[in-house]
This record gives C-alpha cells, structure tokens and sequence, in this order.
C-alpha cells in the first residue's frame, strides 16, 4: 500500500486527474460488461428455431419464444411476428426502431473510454514534463554537491507519469475496441436475421396465395403486399 502511494505521489500532481480516470475507466468497463451480458445477446439457434416454427405455421409459438429472449435480435424477430399482418415498410420501420432503442443503449459511455484512450498519454506527458524540469533545475545544486544519484531519481519519477498515462490508455483502447467490435457484431447480425425472417414471411405468403388460387391478378407481388402485409393469413 505504501509503495503505490510513494508511486502517485512521485508522479506528481497529475497523477490525482490520471487517478480519476482510471477509475472511471474501471466502473465503465465492469457496467459495460454487465450491460452486454445481460441486453447483448444474440442466441445463434434463435432464428433457425423461428423460421422452422412459422414454416410449420406455428406463428403464435414462435413469437413466444423470441418473447422468452433477450437482446435486440430476439426483440426484433418478435416485433416482425407480431405485426406480420402489417405492410412491410411499416414492419421494417418498427424493427429499426426496436434495435435502435438496443444499439443505443449499448453504445452508452463508449465515448468515454474513447476519450480516455486519449487524453491519459496527454495527461502522463505532461506530468513527466512538469517533473522533468523540476529534475534539470535541481541539476545545477545536485551536481555542485556531487549526488547525481539524486538527479537519476528525479527523471525517473518523472516517467511515473508518463507510464501511468499509457497504462491507462493501452486498457481503455482495448476495452473500447472489444465492445465496438461486439456492437457491430450484434448490429449486423441483427438486421441480417430480420431480413431473413421477413424474406421467409414474405414467400410463406406467396406460397399461400398459389395454394388458394389467388395468383392471377396482374401487377407486382410487391406492391400488393404493401397493402396486404408479410403474412396477411393468420394461422395462428
């Protein structure tokens, strides 16, 4: 205890703003971790289940099991079953807004870790500035008394600084990378899995509408699924 204390002490007064930072640093990756763990995750047998169950015309069991999941994926999936009756357009609108809301909330704070990448070797730099011109000052007295072991330990407290700041930014740049990368991975794989679920309504209707005799009508399938929605058949 009494080494990391001489340790903040020789670094100087910007140790105090370094030590601040890491500490913030700390809670926003332990909330961040959490967060994930509990809004940000994506179950990969979830949509395969799904599209099995609505083929089987079991819309109403498959709404419930992306009800019973977590995460913006399973949200996603269930929106689009419950408004399967809806056009398209307007159950793609209700899913981009279902996963903003997600994406949103697992961006939060990011931006601090990011900054903190940033200004901690800033802040350690100019720590060690600051020592190192108490240490060239005191060079003169220390030489004329013939103790240049006192000159050595001044410049390297003066990298205490230094070497915090770069600590603290080599985590922060780590940990802000692992949780973008995790983002993009749940965007992505999200919107992916929604679009194949609409795309499987979307034939599941048509193959309806020939099973019914209903294909004749001339004009896009498109366009009059706008006005029918993705599966305008309940067969729940």
């Amino acid at each position: 205890m009494s080494s990391i204390l001489h340790f903040i002490k020789a670094g100087g007064v910007v140790m105090y703003p370094l030590l601040l930072l890491s500490l913030t640093a700390i809670v926003v990756i332990v909330e961040r971790a959490l967060a994930y763990r509990q809004i940000g995750g994506i179950s990969s047998d979830l949509l395969p289940e799904t599209i099995a169950l609505c083929r089987h015309g079991r819309f109403e069991d498959a709404r419930k099991l992306c009800a019973g999941r977590s995460g913006p994926l399973a949200a996603c999936l269930a929106v689009i079953l419950r408004h399967r009756n809806q056009p398209t357009r307007e159950v793609e609108r209700l899913v981009e807004e279902t996963g903003q809301d997600y994406f949103i909330r697992l961006e939060r704070l990011l931006p601090v870790l990011d900054t903190t990448t940033t200004i901690s070797p800033l802040l350690g730099l100019l720590g060690t500035i600051i020592g190192m011109v108490g240490t060239f000052n005191a060079i003169a007295v220390q030489q004329n008394r013939g103790n240049s072991d006192a000159v050595l330990a001044g410049v390297g407290e003066a990298l205490y600084a230094t070497a915090t700041g770069l600590t603290i930014a080599v985590i922060c740049f780590i940990a802000y990378n692992y949780f973008s990368a995790r983002l993009r991975t749940i965007t992505s794989e999200t919107e992916q899995a929604a679009t194949k679920l609409i795309n499987v309504l979307t034939d599941l209707h048509h193959q309806e509408r020939v099973e019914h005799g209903q294909n004749h009508h001339a004009g896009p399938v498109i366009e009059e699924q706008e006005h029918r929605g993705i599966q305008a058949t309940s067969r729940t």
